[in-house]
């Protein structure tokens, strides 16, 4: 659960971010752009490194341990992630009328992304919860298959 809650901090955040202008700001400034875009790519390099240390060593993750990390790691992540600022920047204002009170419906999308999100969230959560124990038996080649996959995405990335 807080990883549920780390990712909803960052959305919204991120929906404010959108719709109070700075997806402008970054759609003008490449370097801005791109100093957020790389700082997200150092951790999720960072991310892909420890989960291949952890295969590595073997680790099994503590349900404790992890429930420390995941707030963070969820708020960090979706919060360095230009691209999805800009997609909600554009994506918001396809629903905005000019006819209405513009603070009544961004407070309206926002909480809708919101919602959305956390329903989709919580359901594969519930999910994970039944099938958590396969994770847990195989943790060295879940660890070792995630830290390879972030990294390979983190060069997919960069290389864009």
């Amino acid at each position: 659960m807080p990883l549920i809650v780390g990712i909803q901090l960052g959305l919204f955040l991120i929906a404010i971010a959108a719709v109070s202008g700075l997806a402008v700001v970054l759609e003008r400034s490449i370097i801005l752009y791109n100093i957020i875009q790389y700082a997200g790519l150092i951790y999720l390099l960072y991310l892909g490194i420890i989960s291949l240390i952890a295969a590595y060593k073997n680790t099994k993750i503590s349900e404790p341990a992890m429930n420390s990390f995941s707030l963070k790691h969820g708020f960090v992540i979706t919060c360095f992630s230009p691209k999805t600022l800009l997609f909600f920047a554009s994506f918001f204002y396809l629903f905005i009328s000019k006819e209405l009170s513009y603070l009544e419906q961004v407070l309206w999308l926002i909480s809708v992304l919101l919602i959305i999100t956390l329903s989709v969230h919580i359901l594969y959560s519930l999910i994970m919860e039944k099938i958590s124990w396969i994770v847990y038996e195989h943790s060295q080649t879940f660890n070792f298959v995630v830290g390879f996959l972030f990294i390979i995405l983190v060069i997919l990335l960069a290389v864009s």
